[in-house]
């Protein structure tokens, strides 16, 4: 059985923009869960959003 790679979940920052690549958690054997920072590591800011939702994201 091949190995199918996983896509790593990414969010931006809200405040700079920066695109950060969220934290894996194992959820099965050769499953993940992605998590969001808990701050952004270039502006501190709090606010990340799946770059999915970027796009669609308003203030």
């Amino acid at each position: 059985m091949a190995h199918s790679p996983e896509n790593v979940k990414e969010f931006v920052c809200e405040s700079c923009q920066v695109t950060h690549a969220g934290t894996p958690t194992q959820i099965a054997p050769g499953e993940h869960e992605f998590e969001a920072p808990e701050s952004c590591g270039a502006c501190g800011g709090s606010d990340l959003v799946p770059t999915e939702e970027w796009v669609h994201h308003h203030e």
